[in-house]
Order: C-alpha cells, then structure tokens, then sequence
C-alpha cells in the first residue's frame, strides 16, 4: 500500500456530500402568490379603517396624522394615516434595497412600515380602467444602524410670514377695529383680511395661515359649519412645514366635525385639507424664492 493511496479516499464529510440528493426546486404558485397579495392588501386596507377611525376620535391621534401629513407632503391621505398609526416619530422613509445602496443597514428585528403604492393599471369588466394597488414595506432612518431623524429646516419666521402675506388671495389690512375683537378676520363682504397690531410673530402667521385658508375656503363647495375646523388644521399643518410652534392649538372639534360619517368621508376631508394645505405651501415656495433672488440681488449690488 502506498503512502498516497490516502489521497484517493473519500471521507466522512465528502461522503455525505456525494450521497446528499440535490434539493427539488420548489415551484412557483401564481395562485398562492395571488392569494398572498390579496391578503396583505386587505390587512393594509384594515388598519387604514382601524386608524382613521382613531384619528377620528383621539386628538392626540389626529395631531400625529397633521404633523405627519406636514413632514411627508407628498405622501396620500392613506399613506400619512399609514406612517402616523405605524411609526409618527419617522422623518426618513425608504425601502431595504434603497437603504442598502445607501450603506445603511437596518438594525435587526426592526419591522418594515407597510404603505400602498400605485400598481399597473387594468381594465374593469365594464371596459373601464382601474389601478392595481401594491403594498410597499419601508423603514425609518432611525431603524438604520447609526441613523438618526432628520431635522427639517425652517424658513427665518420673517421671511415665512412674508411668504405667507403674499400668498395671500386678497389683500390683508392691519385694522384691529374690524378683527371682530380676534387676532385676525376674513370678511367675505369685504374680500379683505384684517389683522391687529402688536402680535407675535408666531400669531401672526398662526392666525393670518388660518384666514387665508378662510378665504379659500369661500369659493369651494365646503359645509360652512366645518370650513373653520378645516382652516385651522390647515393652519396647524402650515405652522409645522415653517417651524411654528403648534403646542397651543387645540384639535377637540374632531369629535364634532367626524362624528356619524365613515372612515371615507373622513379621509375625503382630509384630502381636502391635504390639497389646500400644499396649494399654500406652493405659492409660499414661490414666494421664496422671490424672496431668495431679491435677496442676492440686494448682497450683489453692495460688493
């Protein structure tokens, strides 16, 4: 026997490995994978309903919802609702792959926050056309190794309230004899905003933020008794997007305004205080940056 003969012999481990069979790929199931999908659609669309319900009937709850819908004003109605009942505290949302690119890693165990995305659209039974919804699994920056929230920046508060005033779609007059003894006051009669001397600069974007929602409201098909809740959550939303505290606003008319009307109603007022609230936030980015070029234009003209 030679002393290399060794070399030829198989051992335990590769024995094993040699004998192992190889492992049957397991087949795809379109109809279980449909089955899947379908189920994951209607546990989103459950919390949906179970959060709109609470936002409905908790100020607290429909606070996180504004400051969300402030943060992320892009997102939907259903998709604020999503992130405030899953996760208020977030600032950063995105999904793993994304993250990954980014070299951040998601700390373990932490759990993806479900929102809805737009799938394909199709074509209805009655020749009509419908959109697929997908269900999309993002996470926080702060569920990130090392990740932490983003704080957002601030217009200076003159500049805010400047933007503001020139948003306005009427003019705005300091006259506190037609305030009707408030901060501030839309006259439909009049088309005129009138506002009192001597206020902070907070109120005076706080107030003149929910009269210019007033005004807008004039012209929309909206039930005059709840136009006033709706200016002022507009108002709340505006002052969280520009850095004015919120912590004196009181949200208690929701149990009025919400009560005896289903989930979509709510969110169909919401949606209308979303769409108000960034057709503001547009002109006030406009007005920006006017203000940002006349600015460069006044430094250039010095040097």
């Amino acid at each position: 026997m030679s002393e290399f003969d060794d070399l030829f012999a198989k051992d335990e481990a590769e024995e094993k490995r040699d004998n192992k069979k190889p492992a049957e790929k397991k087949q795809f199931d379109k109809g279980t994978w449909a089955e899947k999908k379908k189920q994951e659609r209607a546990d989103v669309y459950a919390m949906i309903d179970d959060a709109t319900d609470k936002l409905a009937h908790d100020e607290n709850a429909f606070r996180d919802y504004l400051t969300v819908q402030a943060r992320f004003d892009r997102y939907s109605v259903s998709n604020a609702i999503l992130i405030a009942h899953q996760m208020a505290t977030a600032t950063k949302l995105a999904d793993f792959d994304t993250w990954k690119n980014a070299d951040a890693k998601i700390k373990k165990g932490e759990a993806a926050i479900v929102l809805m995305e737009p799938g394909p659209e199709y074509r209805r039974e009655d020749g009509s056309t419908g959109f697929s919804v997908n269900i999309k699994k993002v996470f926080d920056i702060t569920q990130t190794v090392d990740g932490k929230p983003v704080v957002q920046k601030h217009p200076e508060q003159r500049t805010a309230i400047k933007a503001l005033i020139n948003s306005s779609p009427c003019p705005i007059v300091m006259d506190g004899e037609k305030t009707h003894d408030l901060p501030a006051f839309y006259s439909l009669e009049e088309k005129n905003i009138y506002i009192r001397q001597g206020l902070s600069g907070e109120d005076i974007f706080r107030y003149l933020a929910d009269e210019i929602a007033t005004a807008k409201l004039a012209s929309k098909d909206v039930n005059r008794q709840n136009a006033g809740f709706y200016s002022y959550c507009v108002s709340f939303i505006l002052c969280e997007r520009n850095g004015i505290d919120t912590g004196g606003i009181e949200l208690s008319r929701i149990s009025e305004v919400f009560v005896d009307i289903d989930g979509k109603s709510v969110r169909g007022i919401l949606s209308t205080i979303r769409d108000m609230t960034n057709d503001i936030s547009k002109d006030m980015s406009r007005q920006f940056e006017a203000i940002e070029k006349e600015n460069r234009k006044r430094e250039d003209a010095v040097r």
